[in-house]
């Protein structure tokens, strides 16, 4: 077998899958209805074997197929491979997910083996499980062939799961949000998967009775009991409205049901196909005399808190107040700043202490305009000590109202506040390792994201925080790593529901990189102003604000940055 052309011809796997239609300019104009269709899943035009093919065509044939079967099925896929091979391939084992380029193979005469590495993008589980790699990963592949009695090539021994190229997953893979509830079950919690298009709602639907990934159970809570299943293979969407078919056992309890249909309900009601979403358990619908309703994670308001001229302050945008001489002001190496879900509290370590102060949202409070060359104030701010410990990592709000922090070094594990002021160290034996650097808890209160040094490395992970019904935490499980390729960072905010935003280090006096990283696979990579020291955002990337080491402070603008205040040292959002 020529080597080269072999190279030559699997370099054609990475080609995208798509048909062409023309589109008509000539004829007189129709009139037509003004309904719009759903938009069908992409059906990619599929070759099986020709009777002559060699290895190189037939693997190349293969890669093609099964890329293409994640948006319709396998069978011509399984075309060519041989009748054994066929009936034991299981291509929803995993996705490989490749980055573009040229694969260097190797055919091995005497094994008659095709074997060769591709450039690892991610890994896709079976149930949709994201892992992203780091560059420079590859992934070994392996196929060994035969010719069968009639002279003909086909592939005989591979391993499970289908690889794809990127721009192929992104085509045929949709991410979506598995919904679970919080344990005081007001608010949805959503897991992201990524699933194959083609089946998205039935896919949707199997996965969310399965239940929270292990890193998540103990955060959420879900009202599918173990013994849960569908009762039938696909969910039927009719009208806009689909219909989720359970079996007997999947009845729980009054309110796990109403849970169960209504986790169901925000899942597939998310999917373009559906408007309407009907759950039924034995053919008769789901008992909901008392329905759940789940509510989204709160989304701080519009004014911001403001540190400057060692005063504290507020910013909605547009004005910028501090608060006048005879409030007081901050120690002059405060740092953290952080405010609460509801706007009463402030908070910020002042020397080895946590401080929190209410007087942003005190009655006749007295603020006045923010000028450049204001001076600090005489005095100290009213506020309250509620934690000490050395090198304190700046502080966040969850939506209960505690108040977490930990400290750099050294550190048994996460310190909560609570609002009425008792403190509760979560033992982290992994965090105990570490050079904690800064943390963030999510808005629903499921989840903390942390930033931190281990063997001098970066690391950017999440953890499921545990708690009671009434809120308070009682524990924190392992870490999942994310954001993958992530450099050393400053600074974190959770940008919406599932994705974190990390401010990195300025190298060499470069833009300062800023990382969206999602909680399921995903990182996309911004750049800012140069020396960046913190960071806030309220809702989405239009959101975003960096502060600079300066006190210049700059905010997302479309896919630049607009300069909005100057002289501050920072600026917090709820959270």
């Amino acid at each position: 077998m020529n080597t080269r052309r072999l190279a030559a011809v699997i370099t054609l796997a990475a080609t995208t899958l798509v048909g062409c239609a023309a589109i008509p300019h000539t004829g007189d104009v129709q009139e037509g209805s003004a309904d719009v269709l759903p938009v069908e899943p992409l059906q990619p035009i599929q070759e099986g074997p020709g009777p002559s093919d060699e290895p190189a065509a037939i693997i190349v044939g293969f890669l093609n197929a099964s890329a293409a079967g994640v948006a319709s099925d396998f069978e011509v896929a399984r075309e060519f491979l041989t009748d054994e091979a066929a009936a034991s391939w299981n291509p929803g084992a995993q996705t490989l997910v490749y980055r573009s380029g040229a694969a260097t193979p190797v055919w091995d005469e005497e094994s008659r083996t095709v074997a060769y590495e591709v450039p690892l993008s991610s890994t896709v589980d079976s149930s949709g499980r994201r892992v992203d790699s780091p560059d420079g990963t590859v992934a070994d592949l392996s196929y060994t062939l035969i010719e069968d009695d009639q002279g003909r090539w086909r592939i005989s021994e591979l391993a499970d799961g289908v690889v794809i190229n990127q721009a192929n997953f992104t085509r045929f893979f949709r991410q979506v949000d598995l919904v679970f509830a919080t344990p005081d079950l007001t608010t949805s919690v959503p897991e992201v998967r990524w699933l194959p298009d083609n089946n998205v709602v039935t896919a949707a639907a199997r996965e969310l009775v399965e239940g929270p990934s292990t890193w998540l159970a103990d955060a959420v809570v879900t009202g599918f009991p173990a013994t849960a299943a569908l009762a039938v293979e696909s969910v039927v969407v009719t009208g806009g409205v689909a219909t989720v078919d359970l079996t007997p056992q999947s009845a729980g309890t009054p309110e796990q049901r109403a849970l169960a249909a209504e986790q169901m309900r925000v899942t597939l009601g998310a999917m373009p196909s559906v408007t309407d979403v009907e759950v039924r358990i034995g053919g008769l619908p789901i008992a909901t005399d008392e329905p759940v309703e789940l509510t989204a994670p709160p989304v701080p308001e519009p004014q911001a808190a403001v540190l400057a001229a060692g005063r504290l302050g507020t910013w909605d945008g547009e004005t910028l107040l501090m608060t006048a001489d005879d409030v007081g002001g901050v120690g002059a190496n405060a740092y953290g700043l952080a405010r609460s879900y509801d706007g009463e509290r402030v908070a910020y370590v002042d020397g080895e202490a946590l401080m929190t102060s209410t007087v942003l949202a005190e009655d006749g409070a007295s603020f006045v305009a923010f000028e450049q060359d204001m001076p600090a104030p005489v005095g100290t701010v009213a506020a309250t000590d509620v934690f000490s410990g050395s090198d304190l990592v700046a502080p966040s709000f969850d939506r209960h109202g505690y108040l977490w922090t930990a400290r750099g070094v050294d550190g048994e594990g996460l310190i909560a506040v609570a609002p009425t002021g008792e403190s509760v160290v979560l033992e982290s034996a992994w965090l105990q390792t570490r050079s904690t650097i800064a943390l963030s808890v999510s808005r629903d209160g499921s989840m903390v994201a942390t930033v931190s040094r281990s063997g001098g490395q970066p690391v950017v992970e999440v953890a499921a925080v545990v708690r009671d019904a009434a809120g308070a935490p009682l524990g924190i499980g392992e870490p999942v790593a994310i954001g993958t390729g992530v450099g050393a960072g400053v600074d974190l905010a959770w940008l919406d529901d599932s994705t974190v935003a990390v401010l990195g280090e300025d190298v060499e006096g470069a833009s300062s990189p800023l990382w969206l990283v999602t909680v399921g696979g995903g990182t996309s990579l911004v750049t800012t102003l140069q020396d960046a020291v913190d960071l806030s955002v309220r809702v989405g990337e239009a959101s975003l604000v960096v502060v600079g080491a300066d006190g210049r402070v700059e905010e997302r603008s479309g896919s630049a940055w607009a300069p909005v205040l100057q002289g501050v040292s920072e600026v917090a959002y709820s959270g």
